[in-house]
Protein backbone atom coordinates (compact mmCIF):
# COMPACT_ATOMS: atom_id res chain seq x y z
CA UNK A 1 0.00 0.00 0.00
CA UNK A 2 2.81 2.43 0.88
CA UNK A 3 4.53 1.80 -2.46
CA UNK A 4 1.48 3.17 -4.26
CA UNK A 5 1.58 6.53 -2.48
CA UNK A 6 4.03 8.35 -4.81
CA UNK A 7 2.02 7.22 -7.84
CA UNK A 8 -1.27 8.71 -6.65
CA UNK A 9 -0.75 12.28 -8.03
CA UNK A 10 0.15 10.86 -11.44
CA UNK A 11 -2.87 8.60 -11.41
CA UNK A 12 -5.08 11.53 -10.44
CA UNK A 13 -3.63 13.63 -13.26
CA UNK A 14 -4.30 10.84 -15.75
CA UNK A 15 -7.86 10.55 -14.54
CA UNK A 16 -8.38 14.28 -14.84
CA UNK A 17 -6.95 14.23 -18.38
CA UNK A 18 -9.25 11.37 -19.33
CA UNK A 19 -12.29 13.19 -17.94
CA UNK A 20 -11.30 16.30 -19.87
CA UNK A 21 -10.83 14.39 -23.11
CA UNK A 22 -14.22 12.74 -22.75
CA UNK A 23 -15.88 16.10 -22.11
CA UNK A 24 -14.14 17.78 -25.07
CA UNK A 25 -14.90 14.85 -27.34
CA UNK A 26 -18.57 14.97 -26.43
CA UNK A 27 -18.71 18.71 -27.12
CA UNK A 28 -16.89 18.55 -30.46
CA UNK A 29 -18.38 15.38 -31.91
CA UNK A 30 -21.97 14.14 -31.88
CA UNK A 31 -20.86 10.61 -31.12
CA UNK A 32 -17.16 10.73 -30.18
CA UNK A 33 -15.76 9.02 -27.13
CA UNK A 34 -19.17 8.70 -25.52
CA UNK A 35 -20.43 6.78 -28.54
CA UNK A 36 -17.75 4.16 -28.03
CA UNK A 37 -18.62 4.03 -24.33
CA UNK A 38 -22.31 3.53 -25.17
CA UNK A 39 -21.53 0.67 -27.51
CA UNK A 40 -19.44 -1.02 -24.84
CA UNK A 41 -22.08 -0.61 -22.13
CA UNK A 42 -24.90 -3.00 -21.30
CA UNK A 43 -27.49 -3.16 -24.09
CA UNK A 44 -30.26 -0.58 -24.09
CA UNK A 45 -33.61 -2.37 -24.10
CA UNK A 46 -35.92 0.65 -24.25
CA UNK A 47 -35.88 4.36 -25.14
CA UNK A 48 -38.04 7.07 -23.59
CA UNK A 49 -38.30 10.21 -25.72
CA UNK A 50 -39.07 13.72 -24.68
CA UNK A 51 -41.93 14.95 -26.87
CA UNK A 52 -39.85 17.65 -28.57
CA UNK A 53 -37.24 15.13 -29.69
CA UNK A 54 -40.09 13.71 -31.80
CA UNK A 55 -42.28 16.76 -32.50
CA UNK A 56 -41.11 20.19 -33.65
CA UNK A 57 -42.00 22.78 -30.96
CA UNK A 58 -41.34 25.75 -33.23
CA UNK A 59 -44.96 25.56 -34.39
CA UNK A 60 -46.00 26.78 -30.94
CA UNK A 61 -43.81 29.87 -31.18
CA UNK A 62 -45.04 30.45 -34.74
CA UNK A 63 -48.64 30.35 -33.49
CA UNK A 64 -47.79 33.06 -30.94
CA UNK A 65 -46.05 35.12 -33.61
CA UNK A 66 -49.12 34.92 -35.85
CA UNK A 67 -51.34 36.20 -33.04
CA UNK A 68 -48.93 39.00 -32.10
CA UNK A 69 -47.75 40.49 -35.39
CA UNK A 70 -44.55 42.48 -35.28
CA UNK A 71 -43.46 41.31 -31.83
CA UNK A 72 -44.59 37.72 -31.84
CA UNK A 73 -41.26 35.98 -32.51
CA UNK A 74 -39.48 37.52 -29.54
CA UNK A 75 -42.51 37.30 -27.26
CA UNK A 76 -43.12 33.72 -28.35
CA UNK A 77 -39.60 32.72 -27.37
CA UNK A 78 -39.88 34.58 -24.07
CA UNK A 79 -43.16 32.86 -23.36
CA UNK A 80 -41.81 29.41 -24.22
CA UNK A 81 -38.88 29.86 -21.83
CA UNK A 82 -41.16 31.23 -19.12
CA UNK A 83 -43.31 28.10 -19.23
CA UNK A 84 -40.44 25.83 -18.27
CA UNK A 85 -39.11 28.19 -15.62
CA UNK A 86 -42.57 28.11 -14.06
CA UNK A 87 -42.77 24.32 -14.19
CA UNK A 88 -39.49 24.08 -12.28
CA UNK A 89 -40.73 26.58 -9.69
CA UNK A 90 -44.00 24.75 -9.22
CA UNK A 91 -42.30 21.37 -8.88
CA UNK A 92 -39.83 22.74 -6.32
CA UNK A 93 -42.66 24.30 -4.32
CA UNK A 94 -45.03 21.33 -4.64
CA UNK A 95 -47.59 23.47 -6.49
CA UNK A 96 -48.26 21.36 -9.55
CA UNK A 97 -50.54 22.61 -12.28
CA UNK A 98 -51.19 20.91 -15.64
CA UNK A 99 -48.78 22.03 -18.33
CA UNK A 100 -51.39 23.73 -20.50
CA UNK A 101 -52.61 25.80 -17.52
CA UNK A 102 -49.04 26.87 -16.78
CA UNK A 103 -48.65 27.80 -20.46
CA UNK A 104 -51.84 29.88 -20.38
CA UNK A 105 -50.80 31.72 -17.23
CA UNK A 106 -47.35 32.47 -18.64
CA UNK A 107 -48.86 33.68 -21.91
CA UNK A 108 -51.02 36.16 -20.00
CA UNK A 109 -48.00 37.29 -17.99
CA UNK A 110 -45.75 37.85 -21.01
CA UNK A 111 -48.46 39.76 -22.84
CA UNK A 112 -49.19 41.97 -19.83
CA UNK A 113 -45.50 42.77 -19.45
CA UNK A 114 -45.43 43.83 -23.10
CA UNK A 115 -48.64 45.87 -22.68
CA UNK A 116 -50.51 43.64 -25.11
CA UNK A 117 -53.80 41.85 -24.83
CA UNK A 118 -55.04 38.67 -26.45
CA UNK A 119 -58.62 37.73 -27.15
CA UNK A 120 -59.76 34.42 -25.64
CA UNK A 121 -59.97 33.05 -29.18
CA UNK A 122 -56.37 34.01 -29.95
CA UNK A 123 -55.13 32.50 -26.70
CA UNK A 124 -57.01 29.28 -27.40
CA UNK A 125 -55.48 29.09 -30.88
CA UNK A 126 -51.97 29.52 -29.52
CA UNK A 127 -52.39 26.93 -26.78
CA UNK A 128 -53.96 24.46 -29.22
CA UNK A 129 -50.65 24.40 -31.08
CA UNK A 130 -49.24 22.08 -28.40
CA UNK A 131 -51.63 19.39 -29.67
CA UNK A 132 -50.98 20.08 -33.37
CA UNK A 133 -47.25 19.54 -33.74
CA UNK A 134 -45.50 18.10 -36.79
CA UNK A 135 -42.98 15.31 -36.38
CA UNK A 136 -39.37 16.03 -37.29
CA UNK A 137 -38.50 14.64 -40.75
CA UNK A 138 -36.25 11.81 -39.54
CA UNK A 139 -38.62 10.40 -36.95
CA UNK A 140 -40.35 7.53 -38.74
CA UNK A 141 -37.20 6.11 -40.31
CA UNK A 142 -35.29 6.15 -37.04
CA UNK A 143 -38.17 4.76 -34.99
CA UNK A 144 -38.49 1.96 -37.54
CA UNK A 145 -34.77 1.16 -37.09
CA UNK A 146 -35.12 1.00 -33.33
CA UNK A 147 -38.28 -1.05 -33.37
CA UNK A 148 -36.84 -3.49 -35.93
CA UNK A 149 -34.01 -4.18 -33.49
CA UNK A 150 -36.51 -4.88 -30.72
CA UNK A 151 -35.99 -1.65 -28.78
CA UNK A 152 -39.10 -0.70 -26.82
CA UNK A 153 -40.27 2.91 -27.16
CA UNK A 154 -42.19 5.42 -25.05
CA UNK A 155 -42.87 9.14 -24.82
CA UNK A 156 -42.15 10.85 -21.49
CA UNK A 157 -43.17 14.48 -21.43
CA UNK A 158 -44.45 17.39 -19.38
CA UNK A 159 -47.29 17.67 -21.92
CA UNK A 160 -50.60 16.06 -21.08
CA UNK A 161 -51.39 12.55 -22.24
CA UNK A 162 -54.19 13.98 -24.40
CA UNK A 163 -51.77 16.33 -26.20
CA UNK A 164 -49.23 13.56 -26.69
CA UNK A 165 -51.82 11.20 -28.14
CA UNK A 166 -53.18 13.94 -30.40
CA UNK A 167 -49.69 14.50 -31.79
CA UNK A 168 -48.95 10.81 -32.31
CA UNK A 169 -52.27 10.34 -34.12
CA UNK A 170 -51.72 13.42 -36.28
CA UNK A 171 -48.35 12.10 -37.42
CA UNK A 172 -49.25 8.43 -37.77
CA UNK A 173 -47.04 7.36 -34.86
CA UNK A 174 -49.60 5.66 -32.61
CA UNK A 175 -48.21 2.18 -33.16
CA UNK A 176 -44.60 3.04 -32.29
CA UNK A 177 -44.94 3.79 -28.59
CA UNK A 178 -45.99 1.20 -26.06
CA UNK A 179 -46.39 3.85 -23.37
CA UNK A 180 -47.44 7.51 -23.39
CA UNK A 181 -46.16 8.95 -20.12
CA UNK A 182 -47.23 12.37 -18.88
CA UNK A 183 -45.88 13.99 -15.74
CA UNK A 184 -49.52 14.67 -14.82
CA UNK A 185 -49.62 11.17 -13.34
CA UNK A 186 -47.01 11.99 -10.69
CA UNK A 187 -47.72 15.73 -10.40
CA UNK A 188 -44.05 16.56 -10.82
CA UNK A 189 -42.53 18.10 -13.92
CA UNK A 190 -39.17 17.03 -15.26
CA UNK A 191 -36.42 17.19 -14.09
CA UNK A 192 -37.94 15.81 -10.87
CA UNK A 193 -36.81 12.21 -10.24
CA UNK A 194 -40.45 11.12 -9.91
CA UNK A 195 -41.06 12.27 -13.48
CA UNK A 196 -38.12 10.36 -14.94
CA UNK A 197 -39.10 7.34 -12.88
CA UNK A 198 -42.25 6.95 -14.97
CA UNK A 199 -40.19 5.11 -17.60
CA UNK A 200 -38.69 2.57 -15.19
CA UNK A 201 -42.19 1.80 -13.92
CA UNK A 202 -43.70 1.53 -17.40
CA UNK A 203 -40.96 -0.61 -18.92
CA UNK A 204 -40.29 -2.56 -15.70
CA UNK A 205 -36.59 -2.18 -16.39
CA UNK A 206 -33.65 -0.73 -14.51
CA UNK A 207 -32.28 2.73 -15.26
CA UNK A 208 -29.19 1.46 -17.08
CA UNK A 209 -31.40 -0.51 -19.47
CA UNK A 210 -33.41 2.56 -20.54
CA UNK A 211 -32.05 5.27 -22.79
CA UNK A 212 -33.52 8.75 -22.51
CA UNK A 213 -33.72 11.09 -25.51
CA UNK A 214 -34.21 14.71 -24.39
CA UNK A 215 -34.44 17.74 -26.65
CA UNK A 216 -33.38 20.48 -24.22
CA UNK A 217 -30.12 21.09 -22.39
CA UNK A 218 -31.78 21.10 -18.95
CA UNK A 219 -33.54 17.80 -19.72
CA UNK A 220 -30.27 16.22 -20.85
CA UNK A 221 -28.73 17.26 -17.54
CA UNK A 222 -31.71 16.02 -15.54
CA UNK A 223 -31.93 12.61 -17.19
CA UNK A 224 -28.20 11.99 -16.81
CA UNK A 225 -28.31 13.01 -13.14
CA UNK A 226 -31.25 10.65 -12.66
CA UNK A 227 -29.08 7.83 -14.02
CA UNK A 228 -30.39 7.21 -17.53
CA UNK A 229 -27.96 6.62 -20.39
CA UNK A 230 -28.76 9.78 -22.32
CA UNK A 231 -28.72 10.66 -26.02
CA UNK A 232 -29.35 14.38 -26.31
CA UNK A 233 -31.20 15.14 -29.55
CA UNK A 234 -29.91 18.69 -29.81
CA UNK A 235 -31.78 19.74 -32.95
CA UNK A 236 -31.60 23.47 -32.24
CA UNK A 237 -27.87 23.59 -31.35
CA UNK A 238 -28.28 24.61 -27.70
CA UNK A 239 -25.24 24.96 -25.46
CA UNK A 240 -25.02 22.35 -22.68
CA UNK A 241 -26.31 23.10 -19.21
CA UNK A 242 -23.49 24.38 -16.96
CA UNK A 243 -22.30 21.65 -14.62
CA UNK A 244 -24.10 18.90 -16.53
CA UNK A 245 -22.67 15.43 -17.04
CA UNK A 246 -21.28 15.02 -20.57
CA UNK A 247 -23.70 12.88 -22.61
CA UNK A 248 -23.92 11.49 -26.11
CA UNK A 249 -25.11 14.38 -28.29
CA UNK A 250 -26.21 14.78 -31.90
CA UNK A 251 -28.48 16.91 -34.10
CA UNK A 252 -31.05 14.21 -34.89
CA UNK A 253 -32.29 10.76 -33.90
CA UNK A 254 -29.20 9.01 -35.22
CA UNK A 255 -27.66 9.76 -31.83
CA UNK A 256 -30.41 7.68 -30.20
CA UNK A 257 -29.67 4.78 -32.54
CA UNK A 258 -26.01 5.10 -31.54
CA UNK A 259 -26.93 4.92 -27.87
CA UNK A 260 -28.96 1.78 -28.58
CA UNK A 261 -25.95 0.19 -30.30
CA UNK A 262 -27.32 0.26 -33.84
CA UNK A 263 -24.75 0.49 -36.64
CA UNK A 264 -24.27 3.93 -38.23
Amino acid sequence: MKAEGPQTPAIDRDRRKMAMLIGVGAAMSPLGALGAAARAAAPIKAIAFDAFAIFDPRHVIAAAAAALPGRGDALGRDWFQAIFADTWLRTSAGRYWPFIDVAAECLDSVCRAADLSLSPEAQEQILAAFSNLAAWPDVKDQLDRLRTRGVRLALLSNLSEAALRANTRRNGLDSYFEAILSTDSVRRFKPAPQAYGLATAAFKLRKHQIGFAPSAAWDAAGSAWFGYPTAWVNRLAQPPQPGAIAVLTGPDLRVVAELAGLPG
